[in-house]
């Protein structure tokens, strides 16, 4: 029973995580471009009360868009969780399975970048006509590159399952 207590609360730790991390991610894309959020994210998620500062509408923003990996995350990644001995070790390896998950998922968004930085390096104006660029973006490299981050910390975060499943296993298999 207390085993099923931790999942639960592994997942609700989890959700807030997840909304944590859009929130800080989004203050490192918004440096990256900040046309990114007023051309774009701002008006795709109503924000656009000018009196709210525009890094703290960012951070809503990030909150608001990733939130919801968490639940995902935290029923698959908790899940193995009860390979542990024990509620207690539980939940102790499942939040530092969380907390690699975190770190794994940012290093792939900044490597995602980076790979956006190499991608758009001869960018013209009107280059990337698969992705949608409103009109009122004028630095479109720079636009561009804080998209690149975005989608590679989506596919980063659902490739952290098996980094975290993988740090549990490591972490069963010392204890047997």
């Amino acid at each position: 029973m207390r085993k099923l207590i931790v999942y639960l609360a592994l997942i609700a730790v989890a959700l807030l995580a997840a909304g944590i991390y859009g929130a800080a991610h989004n203050q490192i894309s918004y440096t990256v471009s900040p046309e990114y959020f007023t051309e774009l994210k701002f008006i795709q998620f109503g924000l656009i009360d000018a009196s709210v500062p525009e890094r703290v509408r960012a951070s809503m923003v990030g909150f608001l868009a990733s939130w919801w990996m968490g639940f995902p995350f935290g029923i698959a990644a908790g899940l193995i969780g009860f390979i542990q001995p024990g509620y207690q070790k539980m939940l102790r390896v499942s939040l530092k399975a969380m907390g690699l998950a975190v770190v794994f998922t940012l290093l792939f968004g900044l490597c995602g970048l980076l790979y956006g930085f190499i991608q758009t390096s001869n960018i013209q104006n009107g280059g990337h006509v698969s992705w949608y660029v409103p009109g009122g973006v004028t630095n479109l490299r720079r636009f561009l590159c804080a998209g690149y981050m975005h989608n590679s910390a989506y596919l980063g975060g659902i490739l952290s399952i098996p980094v975290a499943w993988t740090y549990q296993i490591i972490c069963w298999s010392k204890d047997g």
